[in-house]
């Protein structure tokens, strides 16, 4: 029995925010697994309430990395001292439902699958006892948007025999802990520590990828996620929804969000498959940019810091470079995949 350790990291969500996570993890029918609560710099402690609650359970242990070191950081310092097989680093508003955890390890039993996601759902019932889909799976396309399948569709199992996916989102993801060392850069740089937040989990799959681990999506574990940030019902098809739903983003997550996913293209994407999407890579960056100019100008401020980290970014390129196994030609196939709202 392979054995799982759970990460969740909390950054100043409340002790009633977070105990449904909690509650919900150590609550899985998978015996061989441990649960880490990380403190990652709040303002307040909630130690003592956490420890009253579930420090007699075997599963769980609390850890605190005195200061806030991002998703990305808090999950690499775990993953780097973790001597687990399967590693799994969980949001603290993802909801495991029963049999979750036993429904992803399963698939490990596939030496070739590096990362493996469920079906998330919107927590809220509709009138006909139905969930809107949160995710289901990164997929990417041409121009190199990269967003979640089906995500606010209405779940009528539409997905469930397409379960070959390009990557896992970083919700909720299960990840053989030997694929992430192989793709790591540095000692501990599985998620890129220089993105802090947003696109870390797309670069990963990227590279997860490239060194030629499949990704998979598991329809029968489920999952319920809210998700703070999200993509709007009609993306580009209607600009005005477009525009007021980003306004409701703080500055700084459309700055992260802008910047990281240039930064995910500039490490990953290379050869003949690039070259065939050129116009529609750069034709939506072009677009982005206008749209930031006249829409978004506080997100302008990316700049400066975009450009402070580029040599650090075409250094891990090179990096990236070194660990691809398979050509342009093959992961070239994904961005070709049809993409349905």
């Amino acid at each position: 029995m392979k054995k799982v350790a759970i990460n969740l990291v909390r950054f100043n969500q409340s002790f009633e925010e977070l105990i449904l996570a909690v509650d919900a993890a150590l609550a899985q029918d998978y015996d061989n697994f441990t649960f880490t609560f990380t403190e990652n710099g709040s303002r307040e402690s909630i130690k003592e309430r956490l420890l009253e609650k579930y420090g007699d359970s075997p599963h769980f242990s609390y850890r605190d990395n005195g200061e806030n070191l991002g998703f990305a950081g808090a999950h690499n310092k775990f993953f780097a001292e973790s001597e687990a097989e399967l590693v799994m680093p969980l949001n603290p508003d993802a909801i495991m439902q029963p049999g979750c955890l036993s429904a992803l390890v399963a698939v490990f039993e596939d030496s070739t699958i590096g990362s493996a996601e469920g079906k998330m759902l919107k927590p809220e019932v509709l009138k006909d006892g139905s969930h809107l889909i949160d995710g289901t799976g990164l997929i990417i396309s041409r121009s190199r948007r990269a967003r979640e399948r089906g995500q606010l569709q209405k779940d009528t199992g539409q997905y469930d025999q397409d379960t070959n996916i390009f990557g896992v989102s970083g919700t909720a993801p299960l990840y053989r802990k030997s694929a992430l060392d192989k793709v790591r850069i540095g000692d501990r740089g599985y998620f890129d520590e220089d993105f802090f937040a947003y696109w870390e989990d797309l670069d990963l799959a990227w590279r997860l990828r490239l060194a030629g681990y499949r990704s998979v999506y598991v329809p029968n574990a489920i999952l319920y996620h809210s998700r703070a940030v999200g993509q709007s019902k009609s993306g580009y098809k209607n600009p005005i929804q477009f525009i007021s739903h980003h306004s409701k983003f703080s500055t700084k997550v459309k700055r992260w969000n802008w910047r990281n996913h240039l930064f995910a293209i500039i490490k990953n994407d290379f050869g003949s498959s690039f070259w065939r999407d050129s116009l529609f890579i750069f034709g939506r960056e072009a677009a982005m940019f206008v749209y930031v100019i006249f829409c978004e100008p506080s997100t302008l401020g990316a700049i400066p810091d975009f450009f402070r980290l580029l040599p650090k970014m075409l250094k891990k390129r090179k990096a990236v470079k070194k660990m691809r196994v398979i050509s342009s030609a093959e992961i070239g196939k994904w961005f070709l995949q049809k993409q349905s709202n």
